[in-house]
């Protein structure tokens, strides 16, 4: 059982803290937990395991409370009797902000350090965002956190949120986890820096708008942003228009043309796409990164330029290194300073937040339900944020604007689905394109079911839920793997469909291990966490990595 303790000395209020507590091992409730002055909040599954030791320990039980309250009347803190006794509150609402709006207020204003303690159970979305927060956790504590929190970069970066910068950028590359935290620290650090960037993620991540925030919050380099989309120019066009030519070096060249890159003189070049480029175009751009120089067409001098590099790409640099489709010496030359833009299948929390921003931003009368924004997390979006932010424009353009629902949604995927499908029967009625399209429909279903899987495993997969197997939680996370187990055989009666043996078999095998799973469910928590980290985390890895090289190719990340 967790417990964010927040406790007051006589000056000021004390550093949140995170205590990990076993009332069936443990017995007891610790000491700081009963103290005076201090606040304890935890969720509501985990507290029925312990809702016996906090009746012994005296806490008046002050009932459940709605959406928005006032904390000072819902615990008491108003009236003369029971003002001396412990607190128990039940807090029912969706809102980290209104949550985190009415605590402050209580607890900066009427909770004093000879207060007796109190105890608020919260929902367990708000429980993990604040627990995401600044919290003193002790070192007796083990915390399995995200890869990235382990990061030693990320560490040693100590960019405090309190930083303007940071708060700025909050509001344009937008999330809570801390996949974007990271990618907000590191724009951060390359905003102070003079070196060239190279931005790499899937299309729809949000490059160009990771490009844009450097340059605009950069100190040098500031005459001027010259964007280039490297695929969207032909091979032939490319050399002229980003470095120039001389008149009459070739037939229609009249006058002198100047390049993007002498254009950008003192400002910053963004050169998206540049996997997309030849490696003959590579060379050259080589040797403007290296010798901070250019050659117009048709000239044999060489101009110097000090311009700034930032480029981008959607496609796997290392890979294409080793098949002699990238240079490695450029790679190195524009690989100074590397940021990751995460796809959104890697950071599904973030999904609500990026659909409510965005909402409210059109400025829409209507509203996201809660049930909605849970079922968009539920969708792998292969498209990111970029397909994340059409689907909302095409439910307003399809049903006007109305609170949208999870079957407006799969409404106009069907039809675009239905459509697609007979495009291709009309065109040429060919089989083989059927198939295809009904593959790729099924190497889909097969990712949103693994996506699921793996967000209803996350207390498990962090070790964070402390439960044993009769638990309410444990048995709800059997059934609902179940009914996945079933959906999963399903897909697997036709292995044709999956197109590539090696996804079929590994799928085959994910399927088998959780057969296993829920046939003989594992008693404990150490246990389920151990099965994941030992066969299921890496049949998904393979599994995803094999269905999008199978839908989008190779090459393409």
């Amino acid at each position: 059982m967790q417990l964010l303790i927040h406790s007051k000395s006589d000056t000021n209020q004390l550093t949140p803290t995170l205590v990990e507590w076993d009332p069936n091992k443990q017995g007891k409730i610790p000491v700081e937990i009963i103290n005076r002055g201090t606040i304890c909040l935890t969720i509501g599954l985990a507290f029925e395991s312990a809702q016996q030791h906090f009746a012994k320990a005296g806490y008046c039980d002050c009932g459940e409370k709605g959406e928005k309250i006032d904390l000072r009347r819902a615990l008491r803190f108003d009236e003369k009797r029971d003002r001396d006794r412990s607190k128990l509150l039940v807090f029912n609402s969706t809102s980290v902000g209104a949550f985190k709006r009415g605590f402050n207020a209580f607890y900066e204003k009427h909770f004093t350090v000879t207060d007796p303690a109190c105890l608020i159970i919260v929902p367990e979305n708000i429980f993990e965002v604040l627990i995401r927060e600044d919290v003193k956790k002790p070192k007796s504590v083990k915390q399995n956190l995200p890869i990235h929190e382990k990061d030693s970069l990320f560490q040693l970066m100590n960019v405090p949120d309190s930083n303007p910068l940071i708060k700025k950028l909050e509001r344009i590359y937008i999330g809570t986890s801390i996949e974007v935290q990271h990618t907000r620290a590191l724009i951060y650090r390359a905003c102070q820096s003079d070196s060239p960037v190279l931005i790499l993620g899937e299309s729809g991540t949000g490059k160009d708008v990771i490009a844009t925030q450097i340059y605009e919050n950069s100190s040098t380099y500031k005459k001027g942003f010259f964007r280039v989309n490297c695929s969207a120019l032909p091979e032939s066009l490319l050399e002229g228009e980003l470095f120039g030519y001389v008149k009459g070096s070739f037939t229609g060249a009249n006058t002198d043309k100047v390049g993007l890159f002498k254009a950008a003189e003192g400002g910053t070049i963004f050169l998206d796409e540049i996997g997309d480029l030849s490696m003959a175009n590579q060379v050259k751009i080589l040797h403007a990164v290296e010798n901070q120089g250019i050659r117009q067409i048709g000239s044999n001098q060489t101009k110097l330029v000090n311009v700034r590099i930032i480029t981008a790409t959607n496609r796997n640099l290392y890979g294409m290194m080793n098949q002699g489709t990238f240079r490695e010496d450029l790679y190195f030359r524009i690989n100074a300073f590397l940021i990751n833009s995460h796809p959104l299948r890697e950071h599904p929390e973030d999904i609500p937040i990026l659909a409510k921003a965005y909402w409210e931003k059109k400025h829409h009368t209507s509203h996201l339900s809660n049930d909605f924004l849970e079922y968009l997390k539920s969708y792998h979006w292969p498209g990111n944020v970029r397909e994340l932010y059409v689907l909302l424009n095409s439910l307003v353009d399809y049903f006007g604007d109305i609170p949208p629902k999870p079957a407006h949604v799969e409404a106009i995927r069907k039809s675009r689905q239905d459509v697609l499908v007979q495009a291709k029967t009309n065109e040429k009625d060919d089989p083989a394109q059927l198939l295809k399209i009904k593959s790729q429909n099924v190497l889909i279903a097969v990712q949103n079911i693994l996506r699921s899987i793996k967000i209803e495993m996350q207390p498990v997969i962090y070790d964070q839920t402390g439960l044993n197997s009769k638990s309410i939680v444990s048995e709800n996370l059997k059934k609902f793997i179940s009914q996945q187990v079933e959906k999963l055989n399903e897909l697997c009666f036709e292995p044709a469909y999956f197109m590539h043996w090696e996804v079929n078999k590994k799928t085959e095998k994910y399927l088998h291990v959780l057969s296993g799973v829920v046939n003989h469910w594992p008693e404990t928590s150490e246990q389920r966490h151990s099965i994941w980290t030992d066969e299921l985390q890496k049949l998904d890895d393979k599994i995803n990595q094999g269905i999008m090289e199978v839908l989008w190719g190779k090459i393409d990340m």
